[in-house]
């Protein structure tokens, strides 16, 4: 409309990094590295956005239990991309809450604390 600014769509930069992040490890190998660097970012994530630190530390909890528990064995390949698929789908919901307002943010928060805590078992 004549008179009036185009405003263009503005993200969150946290938002972004988180996704970047996300996007990183869902490219990466199965490997524990890959876990290893997703926790080291999400509670990185932590410190620069402690507003939403809740998000990123649910990520973070569950990638480091994942290194913590399998960093010093074999792990067949299937298990490594089902565990892998698990925290992708995570951080897929963790990415859509932070572009949400703070109800979506919590609905999405308390989605990923029940699955993790009682339909994985494995990490």
């Amino acid at each position: 409309m004549k008179g009036m600014a185009a405003h263009p769509i503005q993200f969150d930069e946290e938002a972004m990094n988180f996704k970047d992040t996300a996007t990183r490890f869902e490219r990466a190998e199965s490997g524990t590295d890959s876990f290893k660097m997703l926790a080291k970012d999400a509670y990185q994530a932590m410190k620069d956005d402690p507003g939403n630190a809740g998000l990123y530390f649910v990520i973070g909890v569950a990638a480091q239990s994942y290194v913590r528990r399998y960093e010093d064995q074999g792990v067949a390949p299937e298990f490594a991309d089902k565990a892998k698929a698990i925290l992708v789908g995570y951080n897929a919901k963790i990415v859509e809450a932070l572009a949400g307002d703070a109800g979506t943010r919590l609905r999405l928060l308390g989605e990923v604390a029940l699955d993790y805590e009682w339909q994985v078992q494995d990490f």
